[in-house]
């Protein structure tokens, strides 16, 4: 199974100017500085939940498939490409019989930054302060963090 990202996010979650104000960064010296860590807390964020913040275009591609795939990206908004008769169902598409090769094209992820839920936003938020203050050194993620991602984290059995 391979997951290829085929279209990043068109914005982050967190714009610049929040990101600022909640670090209580005053001036624009570090504006690149505070961008890049919006970034990697938005990947780190989404590598930890195996979700897409804001819209994505991603591709799965498989060797052999049974009839029902799970999508490894969540939320899953939508199919773009998928074989005749494939029906999305929840975050996974119900085929018609199982195939030997598989690819898949589907957009996931909440919609706009502003569609994000609350506490991810707030985890994206608390790891770029978070990094900010702490950019000397390699650390456990900040008290609390977990619990705003134990939500949205995929059980596996």
């Amino acid at each position: 199974m391979t997951s290829t990202l085929i279209a990043g996010p068109g914005e982050e979650p967190v714009a610049l100017a929040e990101a600022k104000a909640f670090c209580r960064i005053d001036g624009s010296d570090e504006d690149a500085l505070v961008a890049a860590l919006i970034v990697a807390a938005r990947l780190q964020v989404e590598s930890l939940t195996g979700r897409a913040l804001v819209t994505q275009t991603w591709r799965l591609t498989l060797n052999c498939a049974p009839r029902l795939v799970a999508l490894p990206v969540l939320p899953v908004a939508s199919l773009l490409v998928a074989p005749d008769g494939a029906v999305l169902q929840g975050d996974a598409v119900l085929l018609a019989e199982p195939v030997d090769a598989l690819s898949i094209d589907y957009t996931a992820g909440y919609g706009a930054a502003a569609d994000v839920p609350a506490d991810l936003r707030q985890a994206v938020l608390t790891l770029v302060a978070y990094w900010y203050e702490h950019r000397d050194a390699l650390t456990a993620p900040p008290l609390g963090f977990d619990r705003l991602l134990a939500g949205y984290k995929r059980v596996r059995l």
